[in-house]
């Protein structure tokens, strides 16, 4: 076996280029065994293999070469070790944010479809609704949706609720008599959150878990039939809990969208 390899054959033996030995020399990570003085050729040694081997998985770990430097430095195992707990921790981190940013996907894939899946010969339906989170503002008799709109923004707007996870599902909480009329009359405009906020804010409230009764309607033209609900509702007191939720069937248009009245029922 001979003892000098050029730093192109190290390079080629160990899968990294002429450059990259060329920077671990400059920062002091690995210097060539033996530096020509006639030519200025570089030769490393079979023995120092096993730190290039090194300084590749570590980076491949994610460790920075700085780092790495530091290691290799040290030359043990303890110094090594608070190293790759960090980037275990790291990396640990980064899967939950991943998984967090899948569940998302989902969520939006599923909001986006949803009325698609809807039986739409059903006119009435009841379904189980857990407890939703929302941010909220109030909606005023001389509103106009801007207002609304722009209410919510400057809300949202504020520094203590910026780290707050929301998710594009806006909605109105609905009155009783408008409903019985026919008449778009909201009294809160919201959005989903994903939990419960860990401070206290006056613009959060929680939509109670319950059985709702249901029906789609294009809510901002004002004709969905209130026979049928008056019907239901007959023998029954008249709900306080009602809700119509947005649902986008474009990106552009929104006076047209199918919404979804929900009406706490039990």
């Amino acid at each position: 076996m001979k003892k000098y390899y050029t730093i192109g054959e190290t390079a080629k033996l160990l899968g990294v280029t002429t450059q990259t030995l060329r920077h671990y020399e400059k920062i002091g990570i690995l210097e060539p065994s033996y530096i020509s003085d006639e030519n200025g050729y570089r030769y490393y040694e079979f023995n120092q293999f096993h730190i290039i081997d090194r300084i590749k998985y570590l980076q491949y770990l994610g460790l920075s070469l700085s780092e790495i430097g530091s290691i290799i430095k040290k030359g043990t195992v303890e110094g090594l070790l608070p190293a790759l707990e960090g980037q275990w921790q790291t990396a640990n981190q980064e899967l939950e944010a991943i998984r967090a940013r899948i569940k998302d996907i989902e969520w939006y894939i599923d909001y986006f479809t949803y009325l698609s899946k809807m039986d739409v010969s059903k006119v009435l339906y009841r379904m189980h609704m857990e407890t939703r989170h929302l941010v909220y503002v109030p909606c005023y008799d001389s509103d106009e949706l801007a207002d609304m709109e722009i209410r919510m923004a400057e809300v949202r707007s504020r520094e203590e609720l910026h780290q707050l996870s929301y998710r594009r599902q806006y909605g109105y909480e609905l009155t009783t008599s408008g409903l019985f009329q026919s008449k778009f009359e909201p009294k809160t405009y919201f959005i989903y959150i994903k939990n419960r906020p860990q401070f206290f804010t006056p613009f959060y409230k929680e939509l109670p878990a319950g059985d709702y009764l249901c029906f789609r309607t294009k809510l901002l033209h004002e004709k969905w039939d209130t026979t049928i609900l008056k019907k239901y509702f007959n023998s029954l007191p008249k709900p306080s809990t009602i809700v119509a939720l947005e649902f986008e069937d474009n990106l552009v248009e929104y006076m047209n969208t199918d919404y979804e009245v929900q009406i706490l029922i039990e």
